[in-house]
């Protein structure tokens, strides 16, 4: 499947658009929303997690693969959705979450009530040392990876995200293919690909180790747990199995994969994955423990940023590995208001990242509201819905010593909660995502920020990508051109860098 001249549009379903009157996006509204899509010119959507699960992480907690959330609607209503795409020439790609699964999951659920189930060996179940953990390791959400095993006293399980993701053990046979099944589902069903979500992170360390044992506190084990050699081996194993049977898009993401491991994910001998999301640019002004880490006052630079995105460009090219290149997606702020000016500047600021994705040696992503400059929102404590934003709100006071308010500026700036807004269609109640109380705030600048009144005005941002988006279409030296950097240490006027 050609995924090098595709553009790919993401949708977060739970904001995108409400058909049936709860305040939850749903897959009967995306239907009502396709004209728009194909519109734009739009190859493919991406799927954020539409499957069963009990929405501790919003979906990237499965407790049923083979059946969609009642939330979003039915099995039937994905089947309407996925043959209305097909007549329109648009293909789905779903979101595949197989690092772990919900705690619901019924594997999981055997463990918790049957001590000598076989399913304990499709997680790590480990003893702990004394009364504390098996090992030191840090969730990415902070606090302990580990949570305790109710069925035995000295027992844990490896929870690296939320106590409610249960880490799966990839070295167990089973666990390789049940995941092939799941995939195989779909494929059958006539999806077009997956995004793997973080699956840099499916091997770990044998042995479990702890990372730094000499320091106090819990440790950011990234080296044992990230873009370890058996998870190349696992995903050319099942690549190899489903590729004999169908042709598909995979695209990778890995949490803090350089250049070295996507060279490896994603190149084109390997017999891995099509492409790997790129995380650099919008980590350039955190710290090494992620975009919670604020304690050096990380910045980014124009220079910076520029610099970024030539090594990225000149070193997939060199190395013969495809990138897939986005400005905004469900887990970071809006770009335009992190790295533009969402104020005087915002739809020029909109349109200069449209450009410059969409020209980009790459695959382009572009995320729900994107492309009418949706901005971040001002969210209060009791309005956020993200569980990283509340939990690390409380860690970074108990583990760093920040006193609240200093804790809530750190998670306003930063939490997901910006990106997953309801899609601003109109002036109208709600912004016209619903009829209904949304499930989150709606920005409240959507009276002056939606779809209707950008296409009124003689700078429309949509338009503007629609145009690029063309452009892109219209010349292939856009899509698999030779990339060569100019002005590489120019500056541009520091005015306008926010």
């Amino acid at each position: 499947m050609d995924y090098k001249n595709k553009v790919i549009y993401q949708i977060w379903p739970r904001s995108f658009q409400d058909s049936n009157h709860d305040g939850i996006g749903d897959l009967r509204g995306i239907l009502q929303r396709l004209d728009h899509l194909q519109d734009l010119g739009i190859d493919m959507i991406w799927l954020s997690p539409v499957y069963c699960s009990p929405n501790t992480d919003y979906g990237y907690d499965i407790s049923d693969y083979y059946s969609i959330h009642p939330d979003f609607g039915t099995m039937d209503d994905f089947d309407a959705l996925l043959a209305e795409c097909k007549k329109r020439g648009m293909g789905i790609i779903m979101d595949l979450v197989a690092n772990h699964t919900s705690d619901q999951h019924p594997w999981f659920q055997a463990c918790l009530n049957d001590v000598n189930s076989p399913y304990r060996d499709c997680y790590y179940f480990r003893e702990g040392i004394g009364s504390k953990e098996p090992n030191n390791w840090i969730s990415m959400f902070g606090g302990s990876a580990w949570t305790k095993d109710p069925l035995k006293p000295q027992s844990w399980y490896l929870t690296t995200f939320t106590p409610h993701q249960c880490d799966l053990n990839w070295e167990n046979p089973r666990v390789r293919e049940e995941v092939a099944n799941v995939m195989r589902f779909w494929l059958e069903k006539g999806v077009s690909g997956f995004r793997m979500d973080v699956i840099n992170t499916i091997a770990k360390q044998p042995g479990l180790p702890s990372w730094h044992p000499e320091k106090k506190g819990y440790q950011f084990a990234k080296d044992l747990m990230t873009n370890l050699p058996k998870s190349h081996e696992y995903i050319q194993e099942l690549i190899g199995k489903l590729s004999q049977d169908f042709d598909f898009i995979t695209i990778g993401e890995g949490m803090m994969a350089d250049n070295d491991a996507c060279a490896l994910y994603a190149g084109e001998d390997r017999g891995e994955l099509n492409m790997m999301i790129m995380f650099d640019l919008h980590l350039q002004d955190c710290g090494p423990l992620g975009k919670y880490d604020f304690r050096k006052l990380y910045h980014w630079t124009i220079p910076g940023f520029k610099s970024i995105i030539f090594r990225w460009q000149s070193d997939s090219q060199k190395r013969n590995y495809w990138v897939a290149n986005y400005m905004n997606n469900h887990d970071q702020p809006r770009s335009i208001s992190r790295f533009g000016n969402d104020s005087r500047y915002r739809i020029e600021s909109a349109k200069a990242f449209a450009l410059m994705n969409l020209t980009l040696r790459g695959t382009p992503l572009i995320y729900q509201g994107e492309e009418i400059g949706m901005t971040n929102c001002r969210l209060e404590k009791d309005e956020w819905r993200d569980y990283e934003a509340i939990n690390i709100y409380s860690t970074l006071q108990t583990m760093m010593h920040l006193p609240k308010f200093i804790a809530k500026k750190v998670v306003q700036r930063m939490t997901r909660d910006h990106a997953r807004t309801p899609v601003q269609w109109d002036e109208s109640d709600y912004a016209g995502f619903s009829d209904h109380q949304p499930w989150i705030k709606v920005n409240p600048n959507y009276k002056q920020i939606n779809l209707k009144q950008d296409l009124g005005l003689e700078t429309s941002i949509c338009r503007w990508y629609k145009q690029v988006i063309a452009l892109r279409k219209a010349y292939t030296a856009l899509n698999t051109g030779i990339m060569k950097p100019v002005l590489k240490k120019s500056q541009t006027d520091p005015r306008l860098c926010p």
